[in-house]
């Protein structure tokens, strides 16, 4: 079997946790930027007066608050297994105060119509949330290959 240089292996012993840590503040400004998206869509699409709403949108590393909900879970690797995806963002909106926040994404059947500010938010923003993921972990590992 061959050995590595030992250099070599330091290097590599290095590189998860700078890969986590890049994936975690790429993962942060992600969901910030879409919790902007969203509040924008708030305000563009409500009347004035719903500071319920535009305050219970947000994200979290753990639990969602009660009487919100999210779309998805978002993990920092492709797999669903915990060997792969360490870290796990949730986007959210409402709360117990602004509970009608699902009624207003997905209409009632008594007659209240969607408009949905969640959904499209996430959908226009996921392929950029992934590509700076991708990019600042990326770049991380070269920089932490490159300064030993």
């Amino acid at each position: 079997m061959a050995h590595l240089n030992p250099r070599i292996v330091a290097k590599l012993k290095q590189i998860p946790a700078v890969a986590v840590d890049a994936a975690k503040m790429a993962m942060e400004e992600g969901a910030e930027e879409i919790c902007e998206y969203m509040r924008n869509l708030i305000r563009s699409n409500f009347k004035p007066g719903n500071g319920d709403l535009l305050k219970s949108v947000g994200w979290t590393w753990g639990d969602v608050p009660p009487g919100s909900f999210m779309i998805d879970d978002i993990r920092n690797g492709k797999n669903k297994g915990d060997q792969y995806a360490t870290l796990r963002i949730k986007i959210y909106a409402g709360s117990k105060t602004a509970f009608y926040a699902r009624f207003h994404e997905f209409g009632t059947k008594s007659g209240l119509p969607a408009r949905p500010f969640f959904f499209p938010a996430w959908k226009a923003k996921k392929a950029d949330f992934k590509k700076k993921i991708r990019a600042r972990v990326k770049t991380a590992i070269k920089e932490a290959w490159r300064n030993g």
